[in-house]
């Protein structure tokens, strides 16, 4: 979710087009789960292969994953920046070797998380009757329609897309193996030192635009199918959701299938405004076909704002959700609240059984003392020790006898 501090009171139809006009979100966006990205992606797909998505995501079925498409995206696009860099012909040699070697652990990670999308068998079936049943079931996919998943993924909407970091490290580590370079890298220097000046001033540039306390993105559309991604996020993941608080709103809107539709109409919006610039760009010496191209983009216009107002009903119902988890959570505090009175008076009603059962445990206790004594004075007799014993305990515990001398006579005789 974006930074509640920054988006505080926002998500209604206005602040969304804002924000898509802009490309920004206020705050720190996070990256998208792999289920939303997954249902974002899917607009690239057909129509079938699209409802086998949806209908596994409904069903609480596994999708595939990789712990966080967004860092799919981030490496897509460095790679691009990359292979960029390697077409420039002024790039000194010693960097291109560490970009093309940078360029190679890339795409080795990239072809793992393909395997991962692709083949993935603890998702999808891997034998024939496992195939078989999936298809009947209407769940399974194929190879050819998880490529084309793959390939949507490279795109999945997330803030900041690039790391530079790395490009930055790169270009400083160049051009300081190019500085140290014995004699004949003299030219070599200047030129990795130009190229270093050059991206670090640029890298700067972005790194500036980052400090401004804002997520970017590539474009409104982007921005668009971020934030009902998001709002999907807060939606599924919310326990209210999935309890019995909110049985008849589930019933009511499948939002894995309303994720899935927004994108894909998204996703065809771009593909024909990128198209219509295309055509723009070679109809200036028509005027009926720039007409025509007016026309049309006019009638375009309304399907980009019911595609903001579908979004913002998505981010109400997240908000929804977000309000109703928090009056459960003071609800759960009241009722938490009320059972620490109960618990207060149950104890202050059982304070006459404390006080009673106190009186008899020291009761107990002088019993067993008293006992104690009696054991003591028991064991001195038995052993002959009979100076250890008080006299009034001894005429107690011994009866007299005519037959013996009194014990006191006893001890005077000695004492003579």
């Amino acid at each position: 979710m974006v930074d509640s501090s920054a988006s505080a009171g926002s998500g209604g139809a206005a602040d969304i087009r804002r924000w898509c006009e802009r490309a920004r979100l206020p705050g720190h966006a996070p990256d998208l789960s792999d289920p939303a990205a997954i249902l974002i992606a899917s607009g690239f797909l057909s129509e079938q292969a699209r409802a086998v998505l949806v209908r596994r995501s409904t069903a609480g079925l596994p999708v595939p994953g990789i712990g966080g498409f967004g860092e799919l995206r981030r490496l897509q696009r460095e790679l691009g920046q990359l292979e960029e860099h390697l077409r420039n012909p002024r790039v000194p040699k010693v960097a291109g070797l560490l970009v093309r070697s940078r360029v190679v652990a890339l795409s080795r990670r990239r072809d793992a998380a393909r395997n991962l999308v692709t083949a993935s068998k603890p998702v999808f079936a891997g034998t024939v009757r496992g195939i078989r049943r999936e298809r009947r079931e209407g769940i399974h996919l194929d190879i050819g329609d998880r490529e084309r998943l793959f390939n949507g993924l490279l795109f999945t909407p997330c803030p900041n897309a690039l790391d530079v970091n790395y490009l930055r490290r790169a270009t400083a580590m160049a051009a300081n193996t190019a500085a140290g370079v014995i004699g004949q890298l003299t030219d070599n220097r200047s030129k990795a030192g130009q190229w270093v000046a050059g991206k670090a001033a640029t890298l700067d540039d972005a790194d500036g635009e980052t400090a401004s306390g804002t997520s970017r993105f590539v474009d409104g559309y982007e921005t668009l199918l971020y934030i009902a991604g998001n709002a999907y996020d807060r939606i599924v993941r919310s326990p209210v959701w999935h309890s019995d608080h909110f049985v008849v709103q589930r019933g009511q809107i499948n939002v894995h299938a309303e994720v899935a539709e927004i994108a894909t109409d998204v996703i065809n919006l771009r593909t024909v405004r990128i198209e219509l610039d295309r055509v723009r760009a070679v109809a200036d010496a028509d005027e009926r076909l720039r007409e025509q191209l007016r026309s049309r983009e006019a009638e375009l216009r309304p399907v980009w704002s019911q595609l903001i107002e579908r979004v913002s009903a998505l981010w109400d119902v997240a908000d929804a959700v977000a309000a109703g988890a928090q009056e459960l959570k003071v609800l759960d505090q009241v009722n938490y609240a009320g059972t620490i009175d109960q618990r207060i008076d149950h104890l202050i009603a059982r304070s006459g059984e404390r006080e009673l059962s106190a009186e008899n445990t020291r009761r107990l206790g002088e019993q067993l003392g008293a006992g104690s004594a009696n054991l003591r004075d028991y064991r001195n007799i038995l052993q002959g020790n009979v100076s250890a014993v008080p006299e009034m305990e001894v005429s107690a515990a011994v009866p007299p006898n005519p037959a013996l001398p009194h014990p006191a006579a006893g001890r005077k005789e000695l004492e003579n």
